[in-house]
């Protein structure tokens, strides 16, 4: 959050995924019409007085108080933890977001996949476009990444200016789109900075290019001779459109579960098939070679009605279940090893690399810099002077990086 006088800027109102700790997960159900005052309690989202609708707070809740200032909010692109508080915003609140992640949201909402607490009155951002909230200017400036409309901010005030990443990465297929943000935010006062790479152990060389994630998958089929299955994240449309082509070329097509299928339509993806209009059980079991199947990760005894034989492949190529922090990724590789299935990960990082994470620092040469979304923001060494500030919730910081306030 950005503040300037009695108006604030919120850039991404995210909802916080946690791993193990998540207290929400599988069996536990939460309870409608009282998600956002459940997170709220268990630290699962930020306590932001003003902000929230106060229907969907708890009976009292001060935080519904409205604020006395202006408040908007710049969503950088359409994951959750970017975007899934967006639907309690209070309804005076303007939230933007680049029109083409409006349209993944917007086709999400329609093929029942929506916000929790539905969409808000989205307000539609074109490449450059520039708001004023009160003295406080933002500018969205698109970024590659794994998703339509990820983009950064600059944000500019009488105290300093400051650029915001939001998820970036320089590997994918349009590298050129973040670099050119890192030139339009050069010697900002600070850099916000996603860095969720540095949370892991890296691979030996190179990251690996969406070119080779598609040359991977084509080397699959080649060498598959009976069913092959697929985990794919819908939300990489320029991902999923490349493998519907590849598929076809092997002599494949690709099913999908009814839900992923109506979020692809709603794209305008065109030969989205599903079991429903088109691809028979009966099908799939007499001519496996000629099929890729996108299971529904939520009911794997499904997998049980598949001709699937000891050796046939599953390509996971960052679908779900998301990874090994994913809680539902061991009880995935116990069915997977019961059924003889070879599972073959292929996908790539929607996420920049350390490398070119220090070379963004260092291209921009901000007075500080704040590495975010990362379990490991001290692996980030900046050069040349540049601060690093660790932010600590609820503390208020200036653009050199110095604390002003630290909240309770």
């Amino acid at each position: 959050m950005v503040g300037e006088g009695a108006d604030r800027v919120l850039l991404d109102i995210g909802l916080d995924i946690p791993g193990d700790a998540n207290l929400f997960r599988a069996p536990v159900r939460e309870r409608p019409g009282r998600e956002l005052a459940d997170w709220l309690r268990v630290g699962g989202a930020p306590h932001i007085p003003g902000l929230y609708d106060p229907a969907a707070l708890g009976p009292g809740d001060e935080l519904g108080t409205p604020f006395p200032g202006q408040t908007a909010v710049f969503v950088s692109h359409p994951h959750i933890d970017h975007v899934g508080l967006a639907g309690f915003v209070r309804t005076e609140i303007p939230v933007h977001a680049h029109t083409a992640a409006v349209d993944v949201l917007r086709a999400l909402d329609a093929a029942g996949s929506g916000l929790p607490g539905g969409d808000p009155d989205w307000r539609r951002l074109e490449s450059g476009s520039v708001v004023r909230v009160g003295e406080i200017e933002v500018e969205c400036v698109p970024v590659d990444h794994d998703v339509p409309g990820a983009c950064g901010y600059l944000v500019h005030t009488p105290g300093g200016s400051l650029a915001y990443t939001g998820d970036i990465r320089f590997h994918g297929r349009h590298p050129q789109l973040s670099w050119d943000f890192v030139d339009r935010a050069a010697g900002v006062d600070a850099l916000v900075i996603e860095g969720t790479t540095l949370s892991f152990a890296q691979p030996d060389g190179p990251f690996r290019t969406e070119d080779d994630v598609l040359a991977s998958f084509a080397e699959i089929l080649a060498g598959a001779s009976g069913l092959v299955l697929l985990s794919l994240y819908p939300r990489d449309i320029e991902r999923v459109a490349e493998f519907l082509a590849t598929a076809r070329t092997a002599g494949r097509q690709v099913v999908w579960p009814a839900g992923i299928a109506a979020f692809l339509r709603g794209m305008a993806l065109p030969e989205v098939l599903t079991w429903d209009d088109g691809a028979a059980l009966a099908e799939v079991q007499a001519n496996p070679a000629g099929y890729v199947v996108v299971p529904d990760v939520s009911a794997l005894p499904d997998l049980l009605d598949l001709p699937l034989r000891p050796g046939d492949v599953f390509v996971h190529a960052n679908g779900e279940p998301l990874g090994e922090f994913d809680p539902r990724w061991p009880v995935f590789v116990d069915w997977l090893n019961h059924l003889g299935v070879e599972l073959h990960k292929i996908g790539c990082w929607g996420h920049a690399s350390p490398e070119h994470l220090h070379e963004m620092v260092e291209r921009v040469h901000p007075k500080a810099v704040f590495p975010i979304h990362t379990f490991e923001p001290t692996r980030l060494h900046p050069a040349g002077g540049i601060q690093r500030v660790v932010p600590k919730y609820r503390a208020t910081y200036d653009f050199t990086g110095r604390v002003v306030c630290l909240g309770a």
